[in-house]
C-alpha cells in the first residue's frame, strides 16, 4: 500500500469519527446552541470582519434575556477579548468576533451557567486559511523513510487472535474483539471488529481513537455501521485490552500518559511510528 493511500484512510477514518463524535448538538445536553456565521461557509477574507448569531434553547425553548459570557481569540492561544451578551426576548443575539490581520482562525468560547450549572460552546471560522504556511518544512527522505518502514513492515506476518464478542453482537450485525500483533518486540492493539451479517462484500471504515490512554468507551455508539451494511473497526493503540478497570487504565496512565514524547529523538523508535503501522496492519 503506498504511503499516500495510507495516509488517506487513516485520516479519513479519523475524520468520519470526528464528524460523528464531536456532536454540534450533544444528545445528552439540555441546552441546545446555535450560532452560524454571516458567511455560509465560515470563511473569511484577511481583514473582513465575521459576525456569529447566536440562539440559546433549554428544552427546546428560546432562553430568553439570558446572559451569556464569551471569549475571543486566536486558535489555540489565549483569548484577547472578553466580554458578556443578554440574549433577546427570543433567546438571540449577535457577536462582532473582530478578524485578523493574518492567515488563520479565530475561535469564539460560549458560557452560561442556568441553576448552578455551567454550559458552554465555541465555534471558529478561518480566515484565509489557504495562505496559511506550515512552521515546519517536511524533511527531504519522509517519502523514503515510510517507504522503508513499510516495507519492513511487511515482512512481518499478519499474526492476530479474534474471539466474538456476544454483548455487542446483534441480529443484523456480529462484533469480535481483535487483538492484532504489530512486530516482534510485543507490541498489539485491540480493536472491535463489527461485520454486517448476512455475507458478501461490504465498505469497510477504519476508526482510530482520539488522543489519551483510554478504553474504547462504548462501541455500540456507532452501530448503524455495521447494521447499515459497513464493517468497521474501532481500534485502541496501546495494546490495552479494553475490558480493564477504570483503576487499571489509570494505572497505566501513569505509565504511558507521556506517550507522545516516547522515543521522540528518534524516528525509529518514536511510539507513533507502530502506531501508523498499526493502522495500515489494521486495514490489512
Amino acid at each position: 500500500m503506498k504511503l499516500s493511500r495510507l495516509t488517506t484512510l487513516i485520516i479519513l477514518g479519523a475524520s468520519l469519527t470526528a464528524g460523528v463524535s464531536a456532536e454540534n448538538y450533544p444528545s445528552r445536553s439540555d441546552m441546545l446552541w446555535v450560532t452560524n456565521p454571516d458567511h455560509p461557509d465560515w470563511l473569511y477574507e484577511t481583514g473582513d470582519s465575521a459576525r456569529i448569531s447566536i440562539e440559546l434553547y433549554r428544552y427546546g425553548v428560546p432562553a430568553s434575556e439570558m446572559t451569556v459570557n464569551y471569549s475571543i481569540g486566536p486558535d489555540m492561544l489565549q483569548a484577547d477579548t472578553d466580554g458578556s451578551l443578554v440574549l433577546d426576548s427570543n433567546g438571540r443575539g449577535v457577536l462582532n468576533i473582530g478578524t485578523m490581520d493574518k492567515p488563520g482562525f479565530r475561535d469564539l468560547r460560549l458560557e452560561t451557567v442556568i441553576g448552578g450549572h455551567k454550559f458552554s460552546h465555541h465555534v471558529k471560522v478561518g480566515f484565509s486559511p489557504e495562505k496559511l504556511q506550515p512552521f515546519v518544512k517536511e524533511p527531504t527522505d519522509f517519502a523514503a523513510f515510510w517507504k522503508k518502514a513499510v516495507d519492513e513492515d511487511k515482512k512481518y506476518p499478519l499474526k492476530y487472535t479474534s474471539e466474538p464478542v456476544e454483548k455487542y453482537s446483534t441480529d443484523k450485525m456480529t462484533c469480535q474483539l481483535v487483538r492484532l500483533q504489530l512486530n516482534d518486540r510485543g507490541r498489539a492493539m485491540y480493536g472491535y471488529l463489527f461485520i454486517p451479517k448476512g455475507g458478501g462484500k461490504y465498505p469497510a471504515v477504519l476508526t482510530p481513537p482520539g488522543a489519551g490512554v483510554k478504553t474504547i468507551k462504548d462501541p455500540m455508539a456507532h452501530r448503524y455501521y455495521g447494521e447499515g451494511g459497513m464493517i468497521r473497526l474501532e481500534i485502541e493503540i496501546h495494546g490495552l485490552h479494553p475490558e480493564l478497570s477504570e483503576a487499571e487504565f489509570a494505572a497505566e496512565r501513569k505509565v504511558k500518559g507521556d506517550y507522545l514524547k516516547f522515543g521522540l529523538d528518534d524516528p525509529d523508535e518514536y511510539y507513533m511510528k507502530d502506531v501508523y503501522l498499526g493502522c495500515r496492519r489494521f486495514l490489512d
